[in-house]
């Protein structure tokens, strides 16, 4: 009796824990289940949420709680999704019409700086004449005060150019190999006279490291950033350096000066656009608050960073990091040709060809040159000047031409040859009646920025109008200096 007791007990427990052991295992499935439901949930997985409301067992109601917490998470994030989508397309027509206006804006610069900067033109012209007639005291003084006053509203067009170029997308970096040196001793040319004028020391310390970067556009940071720098400076001095930085791998220039400085709360604002520390100022003379917006706009263009440090009283430090770069043998430079005792004796002789429709300008550009000893010959089209140089009596060695009369003509359509270039209009007819590629230069605006670039390849100059009649004499003396070495 005994044994079969011990027997129907040992089957009770086992038949027990086979019980537990299936309700163990099911209970496990379950959790399993739920912790599967939570994780699809947790990943944006909505799609078994109707079949957890559908669940039995124990674990229903936590099913079922699941599930409805499941649909309030999934109508959240359609909701969000619906709200960020319009967020977005909201910001995109808001960017869209940003876009729209700066493009509007950078045209409306473009077209309002060239119909200015004809008569700018003619005008810089004159004055410049003007200035080299004998006149009294008092009326050398009123030149002089002319000329400032011109130059400033030239700076202010050149600006403005500057602005809408970079604004367009239109500038872009041509990057080698170049000697700080050289960028350094264009700006010690430019700016010494001005430093003196002011009676500021002025010194840029020689260097001999070399950067990649674009020569022409890294010029124009620092001419700017030195001009700046003496504007805003009544005494002391105005110093420009360049180091190593970044364990060698960077060169730094910075342009330092004893002005009054820069207060903080204003260092973060001074490159945006038409800003200006002084905006109460009605000062022409310093400007419209875009040289330091058109340097950060150039920097970024070269992938340079750009950086100031000041303090009001202390003066100021704008710097410029670019990568350094492998210095390159120098090639050989041809000799230039000396000055002589008469102040423009170099540009005696030299027969130029001036096409300018517009009457004020070829009068005060043909009157300059010829003040200069330029044999000139004039002519508002192509017509003419090319009747002169068919019937030989005029030999040119440089062709002024303004940028309109480059469109390609029917002259230039039909003829060929070796000497053709494309789309330079009167210049490539001029050169094939000559029979020689003269060297030319054009006076412009803004527009056609694409074939400026091929010009400037075949070595056309190309100088945005106002042109300073300084630009014009220098590249006239280059041509004199270049004939003179290659006799």
């Amino acid at each position: 009796m005994r044994e079969w007791l011990i027997a129907l007990l040992a089957l009770a427990c086992g038949m027990s824990g086979l019980v537990a052991w299936r309700t163990l295992r099911r209970e496990r499935s379950n959790v399993a289940r739920l912790n599967a439901a939570i994780q699809r949930i947790e990943s944006n997985d909505f799609s078994e949420i109707a079949a957890l409301a559908q669940a039995n067992g124990p674990l229903a109601p936590s099913y079922r709680t699941l599930s409805a917490i499941g649909k309030r998470v999934q109508w959240g994030k359609e909701e969000l999704e619906a709200l960020v989508a319009d967020v977005t397309r909201e910001l995109r027509l808001r960017k869209e019409e940003a876009e729209s206006a700066t493009q509007a804006k950078s045209r409306f610069i473009a077209a309002a700086s060239h119909d200015l900067r004809q008569p700018m033109h003619a005008m810089g012209l004159f004055i410049a004449r003007l200035g080299q007639l004998p006149l009294g005291r008092g009326a050398d003084g009123l030149v002089d005060n002319l000329e400032s006053a011109v130059q400033s509203m030239q700076d202010l067009l050149d600006g403005l150019l500057d602005l809408s170029k970079l604004e367009a997308g239109a500038v872009k970096a041509n990057f080698q190999a170049h000697p700080i040196e050289q960028t350094f001793q264009a700006v010690r040319t430019a700016l010494s006279a001005q430093a003196r004028a002011q009676g500021l020391r002025f010194r840029v310390r020689p260097t001999g490291l070399w950067a990649l970067t674009d020569p022409a556009l890294l010029q124009r940071v620092v001419m700017n950033l030195g001009h700046n720098a003496l504007r805003y400076t009544s005494q002391g001095a105005v110093m420009i350096v360049c180091r190593k930085v970044q364990n060698g791998m960077g060169v730094r220039i910075d342009v330092m000066d004893s002005g009054r400085g820069i207060d903080p709360a204003h260092q973060q604002h001074i490159f945006q656009e038409f800003y200006r520390v002084d905006g109460e100022s009605a000062d022409v003379s310093k400007g419209m608050g875009l040289g330091l917006h058109i340097v950060a706009r150039t920097t970024e263009v070269l992938g340079a960073s750009l950086a100031v440090r000041s303090a009001l009283g202390c003066g100021a430090r704008f710097s410029v990091t670019l990568p350094i770069a492998r210095p390159r043998p120098a090639a050989a430079q041809p000799e230039r040709a000396q000055g002589v005792g008469a102040r423009y004796a170099d540009l005696q002789g030299i027969h130029v060809v001036v096409l300018e429709p517009d009457e004020q300008v070829r009068a005060a550009l043909e009157g300059l040159l010829l003040s200069w000893g330029c044999a000139v010959f004039a002519a508002a089209a192509l017509e003419p000047a090319l009747r002169r140089l068919q019937d030989g009596g005029f030999a040119p060695g440089a062709i002024v031409c303004d940028i309109a009369l480059t469109r390609p003509s029917g002259m230039d359509a039909v003829q060929d040859g070796p000497l053709a270039l494309p789309d330079l209009g009167a210049v490539s007819v001029l050169r094939r009646c000559v029979g020689a590629q003269i060297p030319a230069c054009l006076f412009g605006g803004p527009g056609e920025l694409a074939l400026r670039a091929q010009w400037q390849e075949q070595g056309v100059v190309v100088l945005d109008k106002p042109v300073r009649p300084a630009k014009l004499r220098a590249w006239l003396r280059r041509l004199r200096a270049e004939d003179a070495a290659a006799d």
